[in-house]
């Protein structure tokens, strides 16, 4: 029914509404705004994930009624697959890769390179750039893909 900086509220039955905390609605869309995810009068599937018969609030989740990307992820690709993806972004101590469903596995630079050190192996690597990487943990609680290129 209304969109707000923090959130948005829907209407579950006539005269009760609950509030959808923007950090409840997209598995993937982190820093985005409620109404790049969600438009008003749009009719969208919700779980209760609280509610707070004192202060009369109804806490929703969205992303909760969605696949986990990180746990599909994981039964989809277990440690030992090889993966591939494109170079998102390249940090002091390693790439980061993006893979199925807005998901981003790292490359940590110690798992670039057998025989040469991390620095001089990321030597090597464009934003953008196409490579593979073997799958060497997924932590769905953290929300982090560990792979090795080496």
């Amino acid at each position: 029914t209304n969109i707000t900086d923090y959130g948005a509220f829907v209407e579950l039955e006539p005269g009760v509404e609950g509030l959808v905390h923007v950090s409840e609605m997209s598995w993937t869309k982190k820093n985005v705004h409620p109404g790049k995810i969600v438009s008003t009068s749009q009719e969208v599937e919700v779980m209760v994930l609280e509610v707070d018969p004192v202060k009369r609030r109804i806490s929703l989740g969205l992303k909760h009624c969605m696949d986990n990307p990180w746990t599909t992820f994981a039964e989809r690709f277990p440690p030992g697959t090889i993966v591939e993806g494109e170079i998102k972004n390249i940090t002091e101590f390693g790439l980061f890769i993006g893979l199925d469903a807005d998901v981003d596995g790292m490359v940590h630079m110690s798992d670039l390179d057998w025989n040469r050190s991390g620095e001089e192996a990321m030597a090597d690597y464009t934003k953008g750039q196409v490579v593979k990487a073997q799958v060497l943990d997924v932590d769905t609680d953290k929300e982090r893909i560990s792979l090795g290129i080496k």
